[in-house]
């Protein structure tokens, strides 16, 4: 199976890292007729870097030093589909370029940079530390550094001397870290806010809904318990369990699209925040 790591960077194995621009759920077109792939091996190449060999499942394998980097292509394609966006390809050549395999070997060096992120729970998650969170999503652990995340292991606790818990009590205090830089603007329907995470870390809206100074910070607009919908890892909405009705009868198109046309997907559930935990409370239906 290939592992779906949008822009995160895994460690599988000693020596080979498996950077999957998509997850790999979806086949892909001939590289040879593929205007993504095309742009992305013109851009490795002026880089220094080639393409060594294509398998049957159209994964991608380029030899960095010891590493052996294994790319699928398929988020990328996706979001260059529906932005047209050549800096998509760019951004992955350069974190290839700039790819170093480890995560900091000094607790104290990578702690201030640890996330917690959610992500679909259909994938075999193997030795990466994670946690069910709904009966559709876990959640896991990243280092986030240069807008490169790197997923964190068993082998990584074991390195850093520290516990799972130690992990988790870690990502919760940067989580409200940036959730202090971060806003929560709204727009009013029909006399109803529908809010909306307003933050410099883009991709870490789901380290921001689990930080526990969420709690104060939703209370005035939204009260709490709340309700939140994050389809993919740069887009969430937020509204009050008193609207909870009104909005889940609204929103559900916008989610589903934001859903199938991201790279990044994480879940189309409704998820309620209150001091029981997170809970599904129904899910939007995806029909490719």
């Amino acid at each position: 199976m290939q592992w779906p790591v949008a822009t995160h960077l895994m460690r599988h194995c000693k020596y080979t890292i498996i950077l999957t621009i998509l997850s790999g759920f979806f086949g892909c077109n001939n590289p040879n007729k593929d205007f993504v792939f095309d742009e992305f091996k013109t851009q490795i190449e002026k880089e220094g870097m080639k393409i060594d060999s294509i398998d049957e499942t159209d994964l991608i394998y380029i030899l960095k030093g010891e590493v052996t980097l294994e790319v699928s292509l398929d988020n990328l394609r996706k979001n260059y589909e529906r932005d047209k966006d050549k800096t998509h390809i760019s951004d992955l050549v350069k974190t290839l370029v700039d790819y170093s395999i480890d995560v900091p070997t000094n607790w104290n060096d990578a702690k201030e940079n640890i996330f917690i992120s959610l992500y679909p729970n259909d994938f075999d998650f193997k030795d990466f530390v994670n946690a069910k969170v709904t009966d559709k999503t876990n959640k896991i652990y990243l280092h986030s550094e240069n807008d490169r995340f790197t997923w964190i292991s068993i082998v990584d606790l074991e390195k850093w001397n520290i516990t799972e818990s130690d992990l988790e009590n870690q990502a919760l205090k940067n989580a409200d870290r940036i959730l202090e830089e971060s806003e929560i603007k709204f727009d009013t329907i029909e006399n109803r806010k529908l809010g909306m995470l307003e933050s410099e870390y883009t991709n870490l809206k789901s380290a921001l809904l689990l930080a526990p100074t969420m709690k104060e910070k939703v209370k005035a607009d939204f009260g709490y318990p709340f309700y939140a919908v994050i389809p993919v890892r740069d887009f969430c909405y937020l509204f009050s369990e008193e609207d909870f009705k009104f909005f889940s009868k609204r929103i559900g198109p916008v989610v589903v699209d934001e859903f199938k046309k991201s790279g990044y997907p994480i879940t189309t559930e409704i998820l309620k925040f209150s001091d029981d935990g997170i809970n599904q409370f129904g899910f939007y239906k995806v029909i490719e």
